[in-house]
């Protein structure tokens, strides 16, 4: 059936206006960080949630299943109610821009890139649902139109629409978008009404569907309890876990306008299912022979004035485009910030930022495209849910335990988490399948929470200060060993605690007493400090009897004899080189390790080296393989937290007070000696 005049031009003045409205915000001056009021971050979040699985996916799910089609826009809103009630203000206070990051800060970069690729394949289904989504309206526009030529031009109309219109486009265009949708999807409803004669001619039409599958269209939980609430959990965990929604929440200018954003989103998205539920039911008894998918698009060409029908197709059309575009936008951002940015530190280009994230955009398009027309299948709702289960399974638990529990989950237990539940999910949505018709989300977030359950009891080892040995209070002589990790403030530290008790502290001055005592250059032992001599000959020695190297054992040995003589000398505090090794016999000895996380090393060895991020953190990556290869080639048990009296985690923390903290527990460890006593023993 091909469309009318006044159909047409119903449609075109709905996707031009639209179109334009969001190519004129998108081209309006753009300002990045908090910003937007409560009506645009709920113009972000309905404008992303509420698109074809909303509507079209709503109505042919209803058409197969009845009351149960309600769980796409039910679960919306309960997540957008737990968005600003639980949500929202952790998220802000996290100081990270996406939920990947606070992943990556809590729990290492390794957890951060694996959630990254997971979640983003989780958001990637969910385009794919929509470009589906975008098939039907345009099989009712161009019936004779091929599947193939129909994604494509959907597929470029999301592009465009997030191109051309940007964030703030999404956010303004989802308001009148939503308006839109609120008109036509109740409009449709109460004509459903209208042609059955009320609610009670509704059920008596519902009543008579030929239903030889006995089908309970007035369920909730119609295709069983397991599948239909479990897509109901999956759709929740799916939404506090994609970073379009937190995007939304993220931007808004104050914590009030973000939950208050959230609140308008959470009473308004349920109503719009209402409006596809009635649709799906009426023209399965009255079209039963139609193809599930067109069945809002089908009714709105049969059943409502020419122009309000085109309005309503086009609306429906700009809706799947503004959510899958928005999605795009998701994955763009996720690529860009947890992934490109970590190994490149041309990123922080506003120009090459920008550049990237629309030719990231339109790959996620294309990749849409060429699995759609494959044998992927066309049940909208089932790509919906499985892609939020995928994020919730992904994201759900770490990013929670990371804003309530910090500290305090073992990492490997949350990176296995990571990758261990959403490929859990993958199997049992498509090889397996659990028992009762449960939702394979619960078997990937069963595995998720496993994970994270052994992982609060093995806890996180590294505690501010830990003291894991008892008392020195025989010790004659205090002398203090620093192991350390590059970028752990280590040397700021050990000069604090040496100046506190009076005695002094030998750093690089062990080098030179090495030097001293073994008649080697002191140049070369600064060449090949804290790594090991590869080769027989330096070609880069200034003097030619320096150019024949010494094997690094004797380097070692010359620092450890240095980190003895100074130990006779009186009490001191020495800092790495082999000090720790050099008195390991030494009962008076109190030995000391320094560390932090990975993410605060790197930013503090870029700062302290004038170096960018990326650059900061491949250097740093590089340096702590080196060195540790270097120190364990002669002490295999060099960084083992077992073998100090004080393990010292400086991620975040004032080196300074740590410092004062240390020397106060140094000296109870003594047995309650003061300064000055220490710095006479």
């Amino acid at each position: 059936m091909n469309l009318s005049i006044l159909q047409t031009v119903g449609l075109l003045i709905s996707i031009l206006g639209i179109a334009g409205l969001a190519i004129w915000s998108g081209t309006r001056p753009q300002s990045y960080g908090n910003i937007n009021g409560s009506p645009i971050v709920a113009g972000i979040i309905m404008g992303t949630l509420v698109g074809g699985s909303s509507t079209v996916g709503t109505a042919q799910l209803a058409f197969n299943y009845g009351m149960s089609a309600w769980w796409f826009t039910l679960g919306g809103g309960i997540a957008c109610l737990m968005l600003a009630l639980v949500y929202a203000k952790p998220w802000r206070r996290s100081g990270c821009m996406t939920l990947i990051g606070i992943i990556s800060k809590e729990y290492g970069p390794r957890a951060g890139l694996a959630a990254s690729l997971m979640s983003s394949l989780g958001t990637f289904i969910n385009v794919i649902a929509q470009l589906i989504a975008g098939t039907a309206v345009i099989a009712v526009i161009a019936p004779n139109l091929g599947m193939i030529p129909a994604l494509i031009i959907t597929a470029a109309f999301m592009a465009l629409y997030v191109v051309l219109g940007g964030t703030q486009g999404a956010g303004i265009v989802g308001i009148l978008k939503l308006v839109l949708l609120y008109v036509s999807m109740i409009g449709c409803g109460a004509m459903v009404l209208v042609l059955t004669g009320g609610i009670g001619g509704f059920l008596q039409m519902t009543g008579s569907i030929d239903n030889p599958a006995g089908v309970n269209f007035g369920s909730l939980i119609a295709q069983g309890a397991g599948k239909d609430i479990g897509a109901g959990v999956s759709l929740v965990l799916g939404v506090l876990t994609t970073q379009t929604y937190a995007q939304a929440v993220m931007s808004g200018k104050s914590d009030r306008a973000a939950r208050t954003g959230s609140l308008i989103s959470a009473f308004l998205i349920p109503p719009i299912g209402i409006g596809g539920i009635l649709v799906g039911l009426f023209m399965r008894a009255n079209h039963p022979d139609i193809i599930a998918k067109n069945a809002l698009t089908t009714f709105t060409t049969l059943y409502l004035p020419p122009v309000l029908s085109g309005l309503i197709l086009g609306t429906l059309f700009i809706a799947v485009v503004g959510t899958g575009a928005g999605l795009a936008m998701g994955i763009s951002t996720i690529i860009r910030r947890d992934i490109l940015q970590r190994y490149s530190d041309r990123m922080s280009d506003a120009k090459l930022n920008n550049f990237l994230s629309k030719c990231i955009i339109i790959l996620v398009m294309a990749a849409g495209v060429l699995l759609s027309s494959g044998p992927l299948g066309d049940t909208i709702l089932s790509f919906g849910f499985m892609s939020m289960g995928l994020r919730g399974a992904v994201v759900f638990f770490p990013m929670t335990l990371a804003l309530w529990k910090h500290g305090k989950i073992n990492k490997a237990c949350i990176l296995v988490s990571i990758i261990a539940s959403p490929l859990t999910v993958l199997l049992f949505g498509t090889v397996w399948h659990l028992p009762g018709g449960l939702d394979p989300l619960f078997a990937g977030v069963a595995v998720s929470a496993v994970c994270c359950i052994v992982g609060r009891m093995i806890g996180n080892k590294k505690k501010t200060i830990r003291l894991l040995h008892p008392s020195h209070a025989e010790a004659e002589h205090l002398v203090i060993v620093i192991d350390s990790e590059l970028g752990s403030h280590s040397s700021e530290i050990a000069h604090q605690v040496a100046g506190s008790m009076g005695i002094p502290c030998y750093d690089k001055e062990i080098l030179t007493k090495a030097a001293e005592i073994s008649g080697i250059s002191e140049k070369l032992f600064k060449r090949y400090d804290e790594r090991p001599v590869i080769a027989a000959y330096d070609i880069t020695a200034d003097e030619t009897e320096n150019m024949k190297l010494p094997p690094s054992g004797a380097f070692v040995q010359a620092q450890m004899a240095a980190c003895r003589a100074f130990a006779l000398q009186g009490p001191c505090v020495l800092t790495d080189r082999f000090a720790s090794r050099a008195l390991s016999e030494n009962s008076d000895c109190i030995k000391v390790f320094i560390g932090a996380d990975f993410e605060y090393r790197a930013k503090v060895y870029a700062l302290e080296n004038g170096l960018g991020a990326a650059a900061g953190r491949k250097k740093l990556h590089k340096l702590d393989r080196v060195r540790t290869r270097y120190y364990k080639g002669y002490n295999k048990r060099w960084g083992y937290a077992g073998d100090y009296a004080f393990v010292v985690n400086s991620t975040e923390e004032d080196p300074k007070a740590l410092a004062e903290d240390l020397t106060e527990r140094v000296l109870n460890s003594l047995g309650g000696t003061s300064r000055k006593q220490a710095a006479a023993s």
